[in-house]
This record gives C-alpha cells, structure tokens and sequence, in this order.
C-alpha cells in the first residue's frame, strides 16, 4: 500500500514538472517576434519659438535619421519649402524666419537599415513671433535733434522709418555702407520728442526702437 501511494506520489510529481517545462518552453517561443518592418513615427514633436526663431526637438527612435521639412503655408509644404538631413541631433533650431509668420513643419525618421521603410510625416504647424534687430541706443547715441540708431549688421536691411505725434514720417534708405557698419545717424529731429523708428528689409519688419530726444 505505502509502495502504490509512494509511486502515485512520484507519477504526480514528474506531471508537474513535464507541465511546467513545457510552459517555459511555449513562453520562450512567444517572446521572439519578428522585427517592424517600417520606423514608427517621430513622438514628442514641440516648437519652441524665440523671435524668428524656432527650435524643434523629439523623442529619439532607435536605428534612425531624420529628414525636417519646413515652409511658408498651411501643410501643403511648396511656399519656401526648405528640407533638411538630421544626423545625430534630437534638437535643431532654424533662424531668421520671417516675424508674426504662420509655418508647416514635417519630420519623419530615416531607417539605417534599408530593409526597413521610413516612418510616415509628423506634422506641426506655428507662428512666429517678432524679431527686434535694434540694438538699444546708449545715451551718448541720443542728443537734442538727432539719434544714432545701431543693428545687427549681419541681417538684411533696406530702409528705416521714424514717426513721432504730430509730426511727418520719415523714410530713411540705407546705403550698403550703412548696412556692413550696422548703425545709421538720424538728423533733423524735434528735441524732447519720442520717437519710434522700424528698420524693414523691403516691407518685412525686422526691429523696432524707442528713443526720446534730449530737451
């Protein structure tokens, strides 16, 4: 009797064992899984905008490139349309962008392995805020009637427009010595005025300043 109960003992036991190995078995062959055969889309796309500029950053796919689209319209990518390769960087900023713009931008990953296809467009669509290329006048750049104006000389400037109340606008053209030097001197003004100058390339506004005269 102990012999039976020991060998049913012993016959249940080696069951469990064989049920169990088998599970691990079939689990171990569940875990391995073929692998994608396109990139998924890049994650996590922001903006953050500076002026006229932005900065754009994502979420890292592994074994991938990237390729950035941007333009001047609303997604359909043809307006000033600028494309741009992505090495090695999840942070890329574009500059002098034209102020208060609305642009598209599209990314989408690069598969290393030319096995797998390239993920699909993420999309992101934003506006630019306002550039301001003036420098601000010191107080030796200011005097009763005339003001000394200086910019960024490495942007592209065409002309200066001075208003103040109740007097004329004045349109001012700049030479191009006045734009390699980056300043301006402006004459002809009414002593203790504010005045408030905007310096354009064609009619893009690229700054503002606000300078009051001396008395």
């Amino acid at each position: 009797m102990r012999i039976l109960k020991y060998n049913i003992i012993v016959s249940v036991g080696l069951l469990c064992i064989l049920f169990l190995f088998q599970v691990s078995c079939k689990n171990d062959t569940i875990a391995i899984e073929p692998p994608p055969d396109q990139l998924f889309r890049p994650v996590g796309l922001t903006t953050s905008i500076n002026g006229n500029m932005v900065k754009f950053s994502w979420v890292p796919i592994a074994g991938a490139t990237y390729s950035l689209e941007l333009s001047r319209d609303s997604f359909a990518f043809v307006q000033d349309l600028k494309v741009i390769p992505l090495v090695g960087v999840l942070v890329y900023t574009v500059e002098d962008l034209l102020s208060l713009t609305r642009y598209s931008a599209r990314i989408k990953a690069i598969s290393i392995d030319k096995s797998i296809k390239d993920s699909d467009y993420k999309q992101i669509l934003f506006v630019t805020g306002i550039e301001n290329i003036f420098l601000t006048p010191s107080t030796i750049d200011i005097g009763s009637n005339q003001v000394l104006l200086k910019w960024n000389n490495l942007k592209q400037v065409t002309q200066i427009v001075g208003s103040a109340t109740g007097v004329s606008d004045v349109i001012v053209p700049l030479s191009a010595l006045d734009i390699a030097d980056g300043k301006k001197l402006i004459g002809g003004m009414i002593k203790n005025t504010s005045y408030t100058f905007k310096i354009y390339n064609g009619t893009i506004l690229r700054g503002t300043v606000v300078v009051k005269t001396l008395p």
